[in-house]
Order: C-alpha cells, then sequence, then structure tokens
C-alpha cells in the first residue's frame, strides 16, 4: 500500500472571465473545455502550433463564463503567455499568471480535505489532488495531516511515471512522449496544436517516451541509457530525466527512450543497471 504523502509546492495561478472566456479556452487547450460542468475541474494541456508541450495545468470552471488555471511553476514555460498571445477579439479578460503555492495530497486524504481551501483540482501526479489556500501548510495542520518531506512527494512523481514540465520535457517534447494522452479530449474540435496530436493518435507512435525504470543504484539527471544489443557501440537509446529513491522500491528514474525499447528491457544506466517498467 502506497503510504500517505502531502506536500507544499509553488504553482502559478491565472483567470480566464467574460461571455468569450469558455470558446477562447477551449479552442487553445487540449481538454473539453465546453463540456466541463460548473463547479468541475479537469488536467490539460497547452501546446505549441506544432504540437509541442508548453505547461501542464488544471482548468476549474467557477461560472458559466469563469475559469482558474493552476498552472506549472518554473521552469515551464508560461502557459498563460500563450493564451493571452491567441486571445484577439475574444470578449474575455485573461488575467495572470501569479504565484501560488497548493497542497498536493494523495487521494487517500481526499477526505480529510473534503471542502478545504479555496479550490481543489487534479493534480499533476495521477491518484492526486491540489488545494489551493493562502497557507497550505497550515490548512494541512487544521486538518490533521503531517506534512512530508519534498523528497517523497519526488518519489510518488517518479513512481507514478509523472512528467515534470520543464525538468522530464524539453522545448519539442510532444504529448505522447510524455504520456500525457490523459490531458487530452480525442473527441473535440480543433485545438492549438491539435493536428500533431491526432496525427500520432489515430496514425502513428512518438519516436520516445517517457519510461519508468526500476535500478540497482542511484545515478544521476542526464546519465545515458543503454540497452544490451547497443552495449558494444555505447550508443545510448536514451537519457535520464528524474531520479528518486522511492520507498519499499528502491531507486527509480524517469528517462525518455526510443519507442522500439520494450517494456521490461534489462538496460544500463550510469554505472548502474536496470529494468524498464510498464507505464504508471
Amino acid at each position: 500500500m502506497t503510504p500517505s504523502v502531502a506536500a507544499v509546492v509553488p504553482r502559478r495561478i491565472a483567470w480566464v472571465e467574460g461571455p468569450d472566456a469558455p470558446a477562447l479556452l477551449h479552442g487553445l487547450l487540449t481538454a473539453d473545455i465546453e463540456a466541463l460542468p460548473v463547479g468541475g475541474a479537469t488536467r490539460s494541456l497547452v501546446l505549441t502550433t506544432q504540437g509541442h508541450l508548453v505547461a501542464q495545468m488544471a482548468v476549474a470552471r467557477d461560472g458559466e463564463h469563469a475559469f482558474t488555471l493552476i498552472l506549472d511553476p518554473a521552469p515551464a514555460a508560461d502557459g498563460v503567455a500563450v493564451i493571452a498571445a491567441h486571445h484577439v477579439s475574444e470578449d474575455a479578460l485573461v488575467l495572470g499568471p501569479e504565484d501560488a503555492r497548493v497542497l498536493v495530497a494523495t487521494d487517500d486524504l481526499s477526505p480529510a480535505l473534503a471542502g478545504a481551501g479555496d479550490l481543489q483540482v487534479p493534480g499533476l501526479i495521477p491518484g492526486t489532488i491540489e488545494v489551493l489556500a493562502d497557507d497550505p501548510a497550515q490548512l494541512a495542520a487544521n486538518h490533521g495531516i503531517t506534512l512530508s518531506p519534498h523528497a517523497a512527494l519526488e518519489a510518488l512523481r517518479v513512481a507514478r511515471g509523472a512528467a515534470a514540465t520543464g525538468i522530464d520535457t524539453g522545448e519539442r517534447t510532444l504529448v505522447q512522449e510524455a504520456l500525457l494522452d490523459a490531458a487530452v479530449s480525442f473527441d473535440k474540435g480543433c485545438y492549438l496544436g491539435q493536428e500533431t496530436v491526432a496525427r500520432l493518435h489515430y496514425r502513428g507512435h512518438a519516436n520516445r517516451r517517457l519510461a519508468r525504470i526500476a535500478l540497482d543504484g542511484p545515478v544521476a539527471p542526464g546519465d545515458p541509457v543503454i540497452t544490451g544489443d547497443a552495449a558494444d557501440s555505447a550508443a545510448p537509446v536514451g537519457e535520464v530525466t528524474s531520479v528518486a529513491e522511492v520507498p519499499g522500491t528502491g531507486w527509480m528514474a524517469l528517462a525518455m527512450v526510443r519507442h522500439e525499447v520494450p517494456d521490461g528491457t534489462s538496460v544500463g544506466v550510469g554505472h548502474t543497471g536496470g529494468r524498464v517498467l510498464p507505464p504508471g
């Protein structure tokens, strides 16, 4: 059983309001914003016109024409700037971003946090929620929740294979490479970057993917990933992007590896060995 984890992390917050706010966001973001009910929230992405990942976010619908966006902090790019750049004649206001902090908590803590904070949205890490509050640490204390060290949250992120924008991704990372398909509606109409996302989804695959790797020992971001077939030539098939020591499991890494490296492959990583795991 995965232990409970709760930690305070930085985010950016922005607001989009006005009669044309639903149409503006629906035409730019990957989620089906028009279908989002008032009071609901969903994960979404903002992409470039070429389909490259700019930022991840949670979108909450505060009213029929009002939305709150909880976005990645630096080193991720400013997703609000992309929205603002495509806001031309719509009757909508794009406000922010401002720095904010949220309490990230595993889903088992949701009952204790029911109704807490200013806003609750699905977390970047699968199986978590993010609670917006002026003082998330005090909020946790008020609800009897002990904060975990940041390393515990990072271990959870790596164990569940959740990409951190700007750490596990770069300026040319595609949605399917970062395994972020769940933040995309494939039933809605056009959005920024849709052509690339749809082409990969329906007609092919990305040339690389973010993979979880169980390690025999610690490694460092930037270390190459090498398969047995490539050992003689030392040609890497990928590169480590994140590393964490996961309680009860040991060292794990996230690495961007070539598509043809299947789950279960034994690999060399830095000065140790490992095995490619299925998606978390």
